[in-house]
């Protein structure tokens, strides 16, 4: 494959990849967005939480989301696998790699949960550290926070694993 074609919309049906996301993310209980190799998305959210939709919609906040994808991709590439992390709003969330032609190109972000079972976290890296603290003071802000729902580890790996295979 030529390297100008390497960029997800030309290599994905994305109306398409946008249906079975869809699927997907109903089937897992995950919510599910496809980034390029810079963290932007290429697809809409499937199944965004309430939290997750307001933290990427706000400008300031939005940059720090689009960071985490893109370093959670990247570590998934440079760990050949997909990479199961805690954001800037210590929410879980997965990196499941794109690569064609032996090129990074993009990832499958999922997650938007949090684990039944808090000492899991421990297992996980907190791959940035957010500026919202503050925000969380506002009982609308915790409300959308405390509506994240929990799976266990064992449940989310169940899930990885099936999204990593396609």
């Amino acid at each position: 494959m030529r390297s100008g074609s390497l960029k997800l919309d030309k290599i994905l049906d994305i109306p398409k990849w946008q249906n079975l996301q869809d699927a997907l993310a109903l089937v897992t209980g995950l919510a599910i967005i496809t980034v390029d190799y810079k963290g932007v998305p290429i697809t809409k959210h499937s199944s965004r939480r309430q939290f997750c939709g307001y933290m990427r919609e706000h400008p300031d906040l939005e940059a720090f989301c689009q960071k985490c994808d893109s370093r959670g991709g990247l570590e998934a590439v440079r760990i050949g696998m997909p990479y199961t992390y805690l954001c800037h709003c210590h929410i879980v969330d997965i990196a499941i790699p794109i690569i064609v032609d032996d090129k990074y190109i993009g990832a499958i972000m999922a997650g938007q949960i949090k684990l039944s079972d808090k000492n899991e976290e421990d297992r996980l890296e907190t791959i940035l550290n957010s500026p919202i603290q503050k925000q969380f003071d506002s009982p609308d802000f915790r409300k959308q926070f405390n509506e994240i729902p929990s799976m266990s580890f064992d449940q989310l790996q169940g899930a990885v694993d099936m999204l990593s295979i396609l």
